[in-house]
């Protein structure tokens, strides 16, 4: 008779799989969560003024300097000046009026890549931060880049059409428009793959799903003791307490309070203008309080996971 010899089951224990599959559900919930939030979070016109700003002023003058007369910068509806209108001969009435938007900004892209890199169980934070940074410069090259080509997209389309044709600038919003479906989602995939596979982060996910059945939660570390001897903790606290202020400035002086209450009934387009502006200021205003006191609380309480491996240490 032969011996049968057993081998270890290579199946994966039913509450081993229940952690994995409510670990990955956690983190698509997060992704979705973040979506959320940011799409709350630049619902009022120019969240991100300062960025919007610098981006247009930045587009302007690239362009201007690699086809001199091809922009102006000018003041958009909204108020500041976000405006670059591209200027050539062949556009209908001689310009085509673009908006650096709050999603034009390229933070939604960062936003992003940043959830799939934070949710990464690879690093810690210090380690993720400064690839972080790092992301951040080409993801802001790569956004001018995109700006300054629409340009010449134009030009192409319209040329020799002495501003008669109408829509000859399609390729321009074809082009935009596939960047915002497609385009960055793509980027973004494809930077956290090559990020995924080059620093190493392969090895320590491996390390995380092999420790999960150990996990015993999340565990704060709030100690203030030697608070004034951690450099980038006290200077992360600071940046936010001064996002907290200039949130509260900023609902407090944004728009015209008397002149929005005066028009409250009254169906104008002055009066539709002063009540949204007030409205968009108290809605900055307190959006950056609220995002103030929740990094500042995480700066605070830095949550980290609990494993039981450590408790026996």
């Amino acid at each position: 008779m032969r011996e049968v010899v057993g081998r270890p089951s290579e199946d994966i224990p039913l509450p081993e799989l229940m952690r994995m599959i409510g670990a990955v559900l956690g983190l698509v919930l997060m992704l979705l969560l973040g979506e959320v939030i940011f799409r709350w979070f630049i619902e009022p016109a120019n969240t991100l003024l300062p960025l919007q700003l610098v981006e247009a002023w930045l587009w302007s003058t690239i362009s201007e300097f690699i086809w001199h007369g091809s922009t102006e910068l000018v003041v958009h509806s909204t108020g500041p000046m976000t405006q670059v209108n591209l200027l050539h001969p062949d556009f209908v009435d001689g310009y085509i009026p673009l908006y650096v938007s709050d999603e034009c900004a390229g933070l939604h892209e960062f936003m992003f890549l940043s959830m799939m890199v934070m949710l990464t169980p690879a690093f810690d934070f210090r380690t993720k931060f400064r690839h972080l940074s790092y992301a951040a410069v080409i993801l802001f090259l790569l956004n001018m880049v995109r700006l300054i080509v629409l340009y010449p997209l134009a030009v192409n389309g319209c040329e020799g059409t002495a501003g008669m044709v109408v829509g000859c600038d399609a390729s321009l919003y074809q082009f935009h428009d596939f960047v915002l479906r497609y385009g960055s989602l793509i980027v973004l995939v494809v930077g956290w793959t090559i990020w995924f596979n080059m620093t190493g982060a392969r090895s320590e996910v491996r390390r995380f799903w092999k420790r999960l059945p150990s996990l015993q939660g999340i565990r704060v570390d709030a100690q203030l003791e030697n608070l004034s001897e951690e450099a980038p903790r006290v200077a992360a606290l600071s940046g936010f307490v001064f996002l907290g202020f200039w949130g509260s400035w900023v609902m407090a002086t944004g728009g015209d309070a008397s002149a929005a209450e005066a028009c409250e009934g009254i169906i104008s387009a002055t009066c539709a203008r002063v009540t949204t502006e007030h409205h968009d200021a108290i809605g900055r205003g307190l959006r950056l309080l609220l995002l103030s006191v929740g990094m500042g609380a995480l700066t605070l309480t830095r949550p980290r996971f609990a494993w039981a491996d450590e408790e026996e240490e």
